[in-house]
């Protein structure tokens, strides 16, 4: 098999935004989000920024509001999505995602060239946890790093972990748990059944993992 070797040079204009999802109840958490995030996010990076809270004003620079009203975590996400639907991509992370290291503009859309050129449904950017994953090598090496795709059978394919997604896609995988996931207080509950419903409904769907440790 041919090895696909990419490097962060191959870049090409993004249709993509980035998506902070939080609750008003995580308020105290807020100003270190901020403060990580703006210390080793990439400033030249163009893409919109939106953090996505309840009902709590919020003005911090180089970010967009976008309030989702209260509810359950899927709730808001479908809100979310549905109010973002001028773009194609969306990178989505949690408010409790502290970064500890930089994520540079050439790694970044050098990665979303890969998802929307190839027409990934999703490319995972974390740590790699062999624990809780089931991981194929690809043919596709991006700086000096290779491309994982998540196995049919694995667990954890639906995540909440730093991920470029199709928004369309990301749609499709909503949908709210049996338990009432407001009493539980606890993005998990829907986690755990989009995860199980995009496995049971969306076997064959692209989703990818790139090994990087930066929060």
């Amino acid at each position: 098999m041919e090895e696909k070797v990419f490097s962060s040079n191959d870049l090409k204009r993004a249709n993509g935004c980035v998506v902070i999802q939080t609750c008003d109840s995580y308020k105290k958490y807020w100003d270190s989000f901020f403060w990580s995030f703006n210390k080793y996010w990439d400033k030249s990076l163009n893409w919109d920024i939106y953090f996505c809270n309840e009902n709590i004003d919020v003005n911090q620079k180089g970010f967009k509001q976008l309030k989702t009203g209260s509810g359950s975590h899927s709730q808001r996400l479908q809100t979310i999505i549905e109010n973002l639907n001028q773009y194609d991509y969306i990178f989505y992370l949690l408010e409790d995602f502290w970064l500890t290291d930089y994520m540079p503009k050439d790694l970044f859309l050098g990665l979303f060239n890969l998802v929307s050129e190839n027409n990934w449904d999703s490319l995972r950017v974390a740590p790699y946890m062999p624990a809780f994953y089931k991981l194929d090598p690809t043919d596709i090496v991006f700086n000096n790093k290779r491309i994982l795709k998540y196995r049919k059978d694995s667990e954890w394919k639906f995540s909440q972990q730093a991920s470029f997604w199709k928004r369309d896609f990301l749609e499709k995988c909503i949908i709210e748990p049996e338990v009432s996931e407001v009493k539980i207080s606890s993005s998990i509950t829907g986690e755990t059944a989009m995860d199980q419903y995009l496995n049971a409904r969306y076997p064959e769907a692209e989703i990818y993992h790139y090994h990087y440790h930066w929060y």
